[in-house]
């Protein structure tokens, strides 16, 4: 196999080595080049970043404005729940305002004794709330209350006006114009009389129930009082008219059938329940007889058919013979509790 010729591999090697110069001005040529590249990449990172900031700062304006618009209903949000919490609250204080007048009002509508006390009436101011009056400018009773239509003293005089004014008693009319240069309380002391009618409806007093509890206190204070009844002349029945409390013992029953007799024309020919069932107590422990009436019994029954009154003495009694029947009978029971020794 043939080699190759030296001569184009020389020329080749001789194209391929460069000059110091040509060396440095590729090196600069490339180095331009990166420069310039540097250069756009610099500019495009510039470019993004300026951008950025520009869509940064607009999405911060845009939410500085979400956030005051969203600040700006909350605040609104509060206003309005403070408004509606206060006009709850104002309408609340408005309903107990008005629960307890009516308490008050239908209170001292019912009172009949002038001299009980008056349950004061408290009022409503928006601004304010619930108003009490001050007790000290608040008459006790009605006695007191109606003293006011013509006050003699200081304190009944500032008493009616305080009135006046803590229940907003006007008097303005064609009569007492408001150019009037005369001051309120000259005002309400010129007419207390009006004033104390109108303080009347407002607090519920009703005078004709005074005016009646009044009469009828004095109709009672006119009657002569009824005497205390003494002991003298208690009536106290007699000790012979006292029933009683306790019965009186009833007499035994006889034994034998001649003293039942006895008994039943004693009593006039009627049956005792006690002599009954005593009869049935006697023949239990006595024995059992054959018969399922015994004979006394019968005997009994008969006699109350024809009753005759025989007066006996308590001291004795006489003796009646036994029949046949009745001796049978009573032996019977007799051998009924005999022990057969003694036979």
């Amino acid at each position: 196999m043939a080699s190759p010729s030296p001569v184009p591999w020389s020329q080749e090697k001789q194209r391929q080595l460069l000059s110091r110069d040509d060396y440095i001005d590729l090196r600069n040529f490339q180095d331009q080049q990166l420069n310039a590249e540097f250069a756009s990449v610099r500019c495009s990172i510039d470019l993004v970043r300026q951008e950025l900031k520009n869509d940064i700062g607009l999405v911060k304006q845009e939410l500085k404005k979400d956030i005051g618009s969203v600040k700006q209903e909350l605040k609104e949000f509060k206003d309005d729940v403070k408004v509606q919490t206060q006009r709850l609250e104002a309408q609340n204080q408005r309903l107990e305002a008005q629960i307890r007048q009516s308490h008050a009002y239908m209170r001292n509508n019912a009172l009949k004794n002038p001299s009980l006390p008056i349950r004061p009436v408290v009022v409503y101011r928006p601004e304010k709330g619930i108003l009490e009056p001050e007790l000290s400018q608040f008459p006790r009773n009605a006695n007191e209350f109606y003293s006011l239509r013509e006050p003699r003293t200081d304190r009944h005089r500032s008493m009616l006006a305080y009135l006046a004014v803590f229940y907003d008693v006007r008097l303005r009319t064609a009569d007492y114009p408001s150019e009037d240069d005369a001051s309120d309380d000259e005002t309400f002391l010129d007419r207390p009389d009006i004033v104390v009618e109108k303080l009347e409806d407002i607090l519920g007093l009703n005078e004709d129930r005074f005016d009646k509890f009044r009469e009828r206190a004095r109709q009672l204070a006119t009657q002569s009082p009824s005497k205390p009844i003494k002991r003298s002349q208690i009536f106290l029945p007699d000790a012979k008219s006292i029933p009683s409390p306790r019965r009186q013992k009833l007499e035994l029953r006889p034994t034998d059938a001649g003293d039942e007799r006895l008994l039943i024309h004693d009593t006039g020919g009627r049956q005792s329940p006690t002599s009954v069932s005593s009869e049935g107590l006697t023949n239990a422990r006595l024995g059992w007889g054959t018969r399922s009436t015994p004979s006394s019994r019968r005997l009994r029954i008969r006699c109350s058919q024809e009753p005759e009154h025989v007066p006996v003495a308590p001291g004795s009694q006489p003796e009646v013979p036994k029949s046949e029947t009745e001796a049978t009978v009573s032996d019977s029971q007799t051998h009924a509790f005999t022990s057969s020794r003694e036979h």
